[in-house]
């Protein structure tokens, strides 16, 4: 009996598959042959990613996404119409058609009116000092910030100016709070309701299909979603009057018109690229932002946005980033280089391996990224239950217990681990019971108590 007290449960062993131990050592994140993995990936990935850069920045026009509301707004101020349908023949340039709702003219007519290459220049500018503070939210190493804003759905964005790059900041700042080596899930609190409903609101300000978070506030702050909701309709009804009704009328028949799958500005869906209709692809994305939960709710979150979006551009993957800061290092870098080339396929295959990562974490923990967010206040609360565990932890100076802290715990058990057969040597076995005491069984289960309660979950 006592050979089997390790395990915290009678009768359950484990056997080891054959051949598996060199396997093990180079899953092991916090070994030197994953080190080196990742380094060699990391070189090979960054130089792919400096290449693409190379010959991506003359293939889009600098500033083009800004320019476009710019003209529709010169065109209103001045009595023209700005959701031409003439401009659905355009297929590039600043002339593309204005897709973003009435409310922004009246808010960029005078900035219409400034020099342009100045206003873009600054706008630039802007949108890459806010890319470096998201990736800095998300735990990006400072080293690596160039490359990730060098990385196609970065890059698309910075170089067109496009409205994308800062809705994903916002989106990062309503999930995560300031990170630690590791993004940090935030913590809905009741005296954030106003700063969250603003920040959902402004996610989908523009982008009208990126709205889900307002439905995932639904459930963990109904105040910040009501803010959200409130926000858009002041924002609607303060601008009526300078817009009109009417123009709420032109801008549903330019966005029927741009949806349109032969008209290919339009962008793409996951229904389109598998023949599958948009509606259930839709829906399944609602479904997620309504039903997720846990520390990788921000990263489902993300990947529900690209699902129920129906235009879906480069720069719309940015929102697969949360999912690939929160996987195993090794995996995330070969997953990102599937986003370098231009095969939309490949970007879905991408976010499906994402998706897969999130969906099997909980079970097989060697998935995920080495290290955990904890806080400390909850994990007094677990200790107090379990006494058996108190030199797990010693809690840091000066924490009240709401600002979680990170913790690397023990390396996750191996895939390869197998119950039910032989498991390690009787010696081993009796001398760490020996060590251990009775208090093993104790002691183990209290533990596994201990890292389900202090997962910090949003």
């Amino acid at each position: 009996m006592r050979d089997r007290v390790e395990s915290g449960q009678l009768g359950q062993q484990r056997r080891r598959l054959p051949l598996t131990g060199a396997i093990e050592r180079a899953l092991d994140q916090r070994g030197r042959i994953d080190r080196w993995i990742v380094i060699a990936l990391a070189l090979v990935v960054g130089l792919a990613v400096v290449s693409r850069a190379l010959d991506l920045r003359t293939y889009w026009p600098a500033g083009v996404d800004l320019d476009i509301p710019l003209r529709a707004a010169a065109r209103w101020a001045a009595g023209s119409q700005p959701y031409q349908a003439s401009a659905m023949l355009v297929q590039s340039g600043p002339d593309l058609p204005y897709l973003y709702p009435p409310y922004l003219l009246p808010l960029l007519a005078p900035v219409a009116s400034l020099p342009r290459d100045a206003v873009i220049d600054l706008w630039l500018a802007g949108c890459l000092l806010v890319s470096v503070w998201t990736c800095r939210r998300l735990a990006v190493p400072w080293l690596a910030v160039p490359f990730a804003l060098a990385w196609p759905p970065f890059l698309e964005g910075l170089i067109t100016g496009n409205v994308q790059v800062l809705a994903f900041a916002a989106f990062v700042g309503l999930l995560y709070g300031p990170a630690d080596g590791a993004p940090r899930p935030r913590l809905f609190e009741r005296t954030r309701a106003l700063p969250n409903g603003l920040l959902a609101a402004a996610i989908g300000a523009l982008k009208v299909t990126q709205l889900l978070p307002i439905l995932y506030l639904l459930r963990r702050q109904t105040r910040a979603a009501i803010v959200a909701v409130l926000a858009l309709a002041v924002l609607t009804i303060a601008t009526m009057p300078f817009t009109g009704v009417a123009a709420y009328g032109d801008w549903l028949a330019q966005l029927q018109r741009a949806a349109d799958p032969a008209w290919a500005p339009g962008g793409l869906t996951l229904g389109r690229s598998f023949g599958i209709p948009d509606a259930p692809v839709i829906a399944a994305g609602v479904a997620i932002a309504l039903v997720a939960r846990g520390r990788d709710s921000g990263a489902w979150l993300g990947i529900a946005l690209l699902l129920a979006t129906t235009s879906v551009h480069g720069y719309t993957f940015l929102f697969v980033l949360p999912g690939l800061m929160a996987i195993r290092r090794d995996l995330a870098i070969a997953v990102a280089a599937l986003l370098l080339g231009s095969y939309p396929d490949a970007w879905w295959l991408a976010t499906g391996i994402v998706a897969a990562a999130l969906l099997c974490m909980p079970h097989w923990s060697w998935l995920r990224v080495s290290g955990a967010t904890i806080s400390p206040g909850r994990l007094g609360h677990a200790l107090a239950k379990s006494t058996g565990a108190a030199a797990e932890y010693q809690a840091p100076a000066g924490q009240d217990g709401v600002e979680p802290v990170k913790r690397q715990f023990s390396p996750s058990p191996s895939p390869f681990d197998v119950a039910g057969g032989p498991g390690p040597s009787r010696h081993s076995r009796r001398a760490r019971c020996m060590r251990q005491g009775a208090s093993t069984s104790r002691g183990t289960s209290a533990v596994a108590q201990i890292r389900s309660a202090v997962l910090v979950e949003p």
